[in-house]
């Protein structure tokens, strides 16, 4: 009897859906290779591989495996700034009708004889061309005395900087950056050397964040001082990205002035500025929109004399 090709189903199976590393220091990178397999009778097509976190990377050997054969999937686990224990997803999306959601886990527990507060070191970016600086506690938890003796940045585009602090058993690092950046998040790891006995390498994951442009039209109030008063404006925010925009606050030259924000879904959002008295007085202000990002936008107004 043949297998009619409407009964033909691929099959993914993992032998060991879970790697567990066990005792490793925070030092430390986790390298793991999972095996996947087609056990079915049709082709097995790999849609996605999505690590749960920016600490894992998960590289696919190769998307489509025919019935019988196998891929890998290549998977490293950064260990910096994190201590005790850990549990690290791995999402698999397949055309495997029984089960088109696979979970890898790794696993394991950090050593926690130093700890890095915040874990991450985060530097955002106004723009592009803005400079950032970010700082972390490196602080050792039995109390070792250590020096710091040098740092290196994986991308060599930060300047960083350590501060002994007072309880002699911690320093503060510190991150700049200076060079431009395109709209988007960067990793990077500054890797620290010091004289401990043990520790002579400790790692601090980081992330430049630069905002994506919002565009806004007009990009300048004009107003008309012969123009009865007082009038209102409205400018439209829009997102190349499709986020939602979240305003933390808006501030106008005058208090008197009021202002407005209503959401348009993913489009963007629309301010309207009212009360707005259209003298010469306002010629070289601006309004300012705070955005919870950090960015902030100036709107300029424009006076027509007459």
């Amino acid at each position: 009897m043949t297998l009619l090709a409407q009964d033909a189903k691929p099959i993914l199976q993992c032998e060991k859906p879970t790697f567990d590393f066990g005792n490793k220091d925070s030092s430390e990178t986790v390298d793991h290779t999972f095996i996947l397999k087609n056990t079915g009778t049709a082709v097995l097509e790999i849609k996605k591989v999505q690590p749960a976190c920016g600490c894992t990377t998960a590289e696919l050997e190769k998307k489509i495996i025919p019935p019988g054969e196998s891929t890998k999937i290549a998977a490293t686990l950064s260990l910096a700034g994190r201590g005790g224990e850990v549990q690290k997803p791995i999402f698999i999306e397949s055309n495997d009708p029984a089960n088109p959601a696979l979970q890898l886990v790794i696993k394991g527990i950090i050593g926690t004889d130093f700890q890095i507060i915040p874990s991450t070191m985060i530097l955002r970016k106004d723009s592009a061309d803005a400079p950032a600086t970010a700082s972390v506690i490196v602080k050792s938890l039995k109390n070792d005395l250590f020096e710091i003796l040098s740092a290196k940045t994986e991308s060599e585009k930060l300047k960083v900087r350590w501060d002994k602090l007072s309880d002699e058993n911690s320093y503060q690092v510190t991150a700049n950056s200076e060079e431009r950046f395109p709209p988007g998040q960067y990793a990077d790891k500054i890797t620290l050397e010091t004289n401990h006995p043990i520790r002579k390498q400790l790692e601090i994951s980081v992330i430049v964040a630069v905002p994506t442009p919002i565009a806004l039209a007009p990009t300048k109030i004009f107003l008309d001082n012969s123009a009865a008063a007082p009038v209102s404006k409205t400018i439209i925010l829009k997102n190349p990205a499709e986020d939602t925009l979240s305003i933390d606050k808006i501030e106008t030259p005058d208090p008197s002035m009021t202002s407005k924000f209503e959401a348009m879904g993913n489009f963007g959002a629309r301010v309207v500025v009212g009360n707005i008295q259209p003298t010469s007085a306002l010629a070289g202000q601006s309004v300012k929109i705070y955005f919870s990002s950090g960015q902030v936008i100036q709107i300029p107004f424009e006076i027509a004399l007459h």
